[in-house]
């Protein structure tokens, strides 16, 4: 360590030795003038008088030169301006050849010099002198300017302003931070002005910085151990009094008054009672005391409040007759159904103190349900259609109900109560699924409207229920034939009727409605038949012409009604017998017309001429004849009943020669076509064997046209008989629904699934499989519907009544069902209905859905830092409701930290590393359990997770450690006593009394020169330092907690000592100028002569003064040491000026 010298060179003397010599030298030309024109001196303030100002070190000497032999007179110096107060007087002094200026104080002057005041003068020096030539005599003027600069001594006090002051801190006040600073002035310059602080009095609890002179804390402050504190404080300089030789000091008082804080927010403790049943009268919820560790105002308590978690103010606080207690009453009545999660109170606590403090604190408020709300159903009415062909055990709707309450108040249970007088529906008490109870017919009642009431399960007294409506329409199906009014039926009509006539209307009723009630009407037939039937109307017409004579004269025609229902018609046939009356429709045919013949005239009276014969083709009626005209005279005479035209006249009389006799035919309705009789009177002999004969065209008299009427009669008649012929119009088959069977058959089923295995994760909708089944019968005998008439009382399967497919309805849980035994039945619809039933085996897979549930989700524990690896702390057990690998549980530890462990299979959680307080005291760890169900790629594995929270408690394990192991400061070595050097200060991680550190201090050479605060470590003087007696302290410093044992450890503190400038004076000599003589060749070592100087600093190396020539020796013909003087040659110099 390097050390810093300084030396003070004293003021410039002047020595001036006369060498003799008997030599003269002609004195040289006249120059009166100063050396310079500005000088520069300096003197102390509050000099006396005749003290003499110097000239800094190295500067030229104040004067003027003068020639050899001068002959000079009344040389004088005098200050022309710049001491307007008269404080200095020039003086001089001729040494050899040169006049010397000195500039010193007045004596008798009663101001003095204050470089406070002014610190500076230009003093303007004229010389003067007179110089005499022959009988003249001339003056002589010379001008400079001395600047004397007043040089500054300690005699000036540091002030403070304010000499008091005051400082109003709070006890929470952070250590080492500004609680005021002080402030002393000192006009004097240098060190003379600087200025040291210091307290008075020694105190661990503030501290001052000896320069800036700041206080500071050093300790806690505690408003229960102390609300005023009052401080000397010191401010000297760092000069010393030239009159004392100490520096100077004053005085400042500070006084601190420590203001209590709110050091600790008000503690919230609740005291909750049992939980509240909604809707109930219940006044008091909670007891909520309230604390403060504080004291005095700080300590007060004020307002309770509720500042969240209770939005509708169904809560209020008020408090009791106890200091510091209040009560969390219910306002309002609750309900648990609008604030299923409870409330969550904040409560906010507020302390009096300033600033105030407040804590907040959560108080969680359950309600217990009371069963205040009925079941409500998902509609207040339903609408269900069901075909009136479903199997008994039908699902029909699912009804949804939904109970705000929780537990057995939210279980429901459903029942009808109303509209099934006849038992006709069941409802699944548990799932809300409605069923069919027996066969519905449309028919007998197509509209059901039920009462399904739900009751939950509330305690008895308290249960509550609601209905809805549920509006069943029967939806007809075509189960009906058609049935006619009358199964036989017998009508007569007229033969000869036109087509279209209308024979009789026959009309069905089927009891279906719908379609499947639309009939419609057919003749089926084998054979045609002369009729139609209109098919929407039943009206049976005829198609054509009837003719009783040649056509049939009964007819059996089946009717058949048909609906109109699908997927197949049904159809009744009836029998109507047309029986065809007959009527005269047919008028009398002549067989022969148009004849022509001879009638001799000699004929006699009655002889038959022709006959004429007539054809009715009707059955029964009686022809007769008549003439219609030619007969005007009666000369013939016509059989009405054979048709014989017979002569009853002579006909000779008769002049004309041919005769016309038009002759018709009548069945009493209608008449033939006339038939013209022609016939020629011949004049012939008389022939007697001709008397009485019919006269005939085969005898060739008479010429006729044969109609055919007598053919076209017999094939008439051939008709008719064929056509009346019972083999012939015989059709053997017999009526429906007769010849189509009765239901014979049974239904049977076809491929049906030994066991069946599903998913119990299967999606709603999901078809199991088709069940397949027949019936050998036809039509609706062998129409099948499928159903499920047993096994399912949990609702959730559903089988499609006509496609026969097995569907998911509800939600499958293996946990709660694993099997099912479905009793599938299969029913035709024939009449009577025949059914087969075969059990169908369900089994519900499992699936993963079931996480790992712990039996404790949230635990915590304590276990100390020095546990031993392996410690066992919890043992997670977690299950699985699953089954198989899903249920297999794996544990792992999701937290990352390397202290614990847990066992993947036990669940075993322990410690696997050393623990460490210090390190981490608090351990929130997580431990997941795994199922195994993953192992497949369409499944993954679940999991959940339990949080353990571990406390590590604290054992003394941790020495005080400071931050390093040695530190090193400087000080100076005048710092005032009490002064602090370091705050050193060690951390101990531990809590509590382990965690609490004192100090100690030992100094190696144990010369007391420090203390240590044990609380703070703050490291004082306790006595003056001096760097000249040593440079270096090296102290140990200890810190020991407060365990049992302690722990110690130790930092090394090395304090350099920085030395400080002592050496306030320079040397003073008694004069200025010295004159001495030596005689030439004199001998080395001769003294000259003898200069005396003076230090005012305090005896020590500071004030002991050497001497060494600076100048104007020449080639060192002198030294001064011991005294000792080196001969000087004389014709050399014969004179020197030297500077001492």
């Amino acid at each position: 360590m390097w050390r810093a010298k300084f030396t003070i060179t004293s003021i410039l003397i002047l020595t001036t030795i006369t060498l003799a010599t008997d030599t003269k030298t002609p004195a040289p030309s006249l120059d009166f003038r100063f050396t310079r024109a500005l000088y520069n001196v300096t003197i102390p303030e509050n000099s006396v008088g005749k003290t003499y100002a110097t000239l800094d070190p190295g500067e030229e000497r104040i004067g003027i030169p003068l020639p050899d032999g001068h002959n000079l007179g009344e040389l004088r110096f005098k200050i022309t301006s710049g001491d307007r107060d008269k404080f200095f007087k020039a003086e001089e002094r001729i040494v050899g050849d040169f006049c010397f200026l000195f500039i010193r104080t007045r004596t008798g002057n009663n101001a003095v010099l204050n470089r406070e005041r002014k610190d500076k003068y230009e003093l303007e020096v004229r010389a003067t002198a007179t110089k005499r030539e022959g009988n003249h005599e001339y003056l002589l003027e010379a001008d400079s300017v001395v600047r004397v600069t007043i040089l500054d001594t300690n005699d000036l006090t540091p002030l403070f302003f304010p000499t008091e002051y005051q400082a109003l801190v709070h006890e929470d006040m952070p250590v080492h931070q500004k609680i005021v600073q002080v402030f002393a002035e000192d006009a004097d310059l240098g060190r003379n002005g600087e200025i040291y602080y210091n307290f008075l009095d020694e105190t661990d609890q503030f501290a001052i910085h000896p320069i800036t002179g700041i206080v500071s804390l050093t300790r806690p402050l505690k408003f229960t151990d102390g609300s005023y504190h009052e401080l000397a404080v010191v401010g000297q300089d760092r000069g010393t009094s030239s009159r004392s030789g100490a520096s100077q000091s004053s005085r400042a008082r500070v006084k601190i008054r420590v203001k209590q804080v709110n050091l600790y927010p008000p503690e919230i403790r609740v005291h909750r009672l049992p939980h509240i049943v909604e809707n109930s009268n219940a006044d008091i919820y909670a007891i909520v005391n309230v604390s403060d560790k504080d004291s005095g105002i700080h300590g007060e308590i004020g307002p309770l409040e509720i500042v969240d978690g209770d939005p509708d103010g169904h809560f209020r606080i008020r408090p009791t007759q106890q200091k510091g207690e209040f009560n969390i009453e219910v306002l309002k009545l609750l309900d648990r159904e609008t604030t299923p999660q409870g409330y969550q109170l904040k409560l906010r606590a507020v302390d009096k103190g300033t600033p105030p403090r407040e804590r907040y604190k959560s108080v969680p408020v359950q309600l217990t349900d009371l069963n205040d709300n009925a079941p409500i159903f998902s509609k207040e009415i339903y609408d269900v259609k069901v075909s009136e062909t479903v199997p008994i055990n039908t699902p029909l709707i699912r009804l949804k109900v939904t109970d705000k309450d929780e537990g057995k108040n939210s279980q429901v249970y459903l029942e009808i109560v109303g509209g099934n007088e006849g038992g006709e529906f069941h409802v699944n008490p548990d799932t809300g699924v409605l069923y069919t109870a027996v066969k519905l017919d449309y028919e007998a009642k197509n509209f059901y409207s039920l009462t399904v009431s739900a009751i939950d399960q509330g305690n008895t007294g308290t249960r509550k229920q609601s209905s809805a409506k549920v509006k069943i329409y029967v939806v007809d199906t075509n189960d009906n034939d058609p049935v006619f009014e009358r199964s036989d039926m017998e009508v007569w009509i007229n033969e000869n009727e036109p087509p279209g006539t209308s024979v009789t209307k026959v009309t069905a009723k089927d009891r279906d409605s719908g379609e499947n009630a639309y009939i419609s009407y057919s003749i089926v037939n084998l054979k045609s038949v002369p009729f139609e039937i209109d098919p929407f109307s039943g009206v049976v017409k005829t198609t054509q012409l009837i003719d009783y004579e040649s056509m049939g004269r009964e007819y059996v025609l089946r009717l058949r009604a048909s609906d109109w229902g699908l997927p197949y018609r049904r159809q009744t046939e009836m029998q109507l017998t047309i029986k065809i009356k007959d009527i005269n429709d047919n008028r009398p045919q002549f067989e022969k017309i148009d004849c022509t013949g001879h009638v001799p005239r000699y004929v006699p009276i009655g002889s038959e001429i022709i006959i004429l014969s007539a054809i009715d083709f009707d059955a029964g009626n009686i022809i007769s004849y008549r003439i219609v005209s030619g007969n005007e005279d009666g000369c013939f005479t016509l059989d009405a009943t054979s048709g014989t035209l017979s002569v009853s006249c002579d006909l000779n009389e008769l002049r004309a020669n041919e005769r016309i006799v038009n002759v018709t035919a009548t069945d009493g309705t209608h008449f033939a076509d006339i038939v013209r009789v022609h016939f020629f009177l011949v004049n012939a002999k008389r022939n007697s064997a001709l008397k009485g004969r019919i006269l005939s065209d085969e005898t060739g008299t008479f010429d006729c046209k044969a109609t055919g009427v007598a053919r076209r009669l017999t094939e008439v008649l051939a008709d008719a008989e064929r056509n009346n012929d019972e083999n012939h119009n015989r059709e053997d088959f017999l009526m429906l629904p007769t010849r189509y069977g009765e239901n014979i058959h049974t239904p049977e089923f076809l491929d049906f699934p030994i066991e069946i295995k599903v998913n119990e994760s299967v999606a709603l909708g999901t078809t199991l499989v088709k069940i397949k089944a027949r019936d050998r019968d036809l039509g609706y005998n062998g129409k099948l519907i499928y159903g499920i008439s047993g096994g399912d009382a949990d609702s959730v399967f559903c089988l499609d009544t006509e496609s026969g497919e097995l569907k998911i309805i509800g939600y499958l849980d293996r946990e709660c069902e694993s099997e099912y035994y479905l009793n599938i039945t299969v029913y035709d619809l024939g009449k009577p209905q025949k059914a087969a039933s075969k059990l169908l085996p369900i089994t519900v897979l499992d699936v993963n859905d079931n996480a790992p549930k712990f039996e404790k989700s949230l635990a915590a524990f304590r276990v100390t830092e020095n546990a031993l690896n392996g410690t066992a702390i919890f043992r997670a057990n977690a299950t699985d409701a699953d089954t198989g690998d899903n249920a297999k549980i794996t544990y792992s530890l999701e937290t990352d930290t390397h202290d614990f462990m847990v066992d993947p299979a036990t669940g075993v959680l322990f410690v696997c590393n050393t623990l460490d307080r210090e390190r981490q005291d608090l351990y929130e760890l997580r431990i997941r359990a795994t199922d195994s169900g993953g192992r497949s790629v369409d499944t993954v594995s679940l999991h959940s997770e339990a949080l353990v929270r571990i406390t590590v408690d604290d054992i003394n394990d941790n020495a005080p450690r400071f931050s390093l192991a040695s530190y090193s400061v400087k000080i100076r070595e005048d710092v005032p006593m009490g002064t602090v050097v370091a705050t050193i200060t060690a951390s101990d991680p531990d809590i509590g009394p382990e965690g609490d550190v004192m100090y100690s201090i030992e100094e190696d050479d144990s010369d007391g020169a420090f203390t240590i605060d044990r609380l703070s470590g703050t490291v004082r003087t306790s006595k003056p330092l001096n760097f000249e007696e040593r440079q270096i302290h090296t102290l140990t410093m200890t810190a020991a907690d407060l365990g049992a044992p302690p722990l110690t450890s130790n930092a090394h503190i090395s304090v350099h000592i920085m030395d400080v400038n002592e050496n306030q004076h320079a040397p003073l000599f008694q004069e200025l100028v010295v004159q001495g003589s030596v005689p030439e060749n004199a001998p080395t070592g001769t003294s000259v002569l003898q200069v005396t100087a003076t230090d005012q600093d305090p005896p020590s190396e500071d004030s002991r003064i050497g001497y060494s020539i600076k100048g104007g020796d020449g080639i060192g013909l002198f030294s001064i040491d011991n005294k000792d003087v080196q001969i000087l040659d004389d014709e050399s110099e014969t004179k020197m000026l030297c500077d001492v």
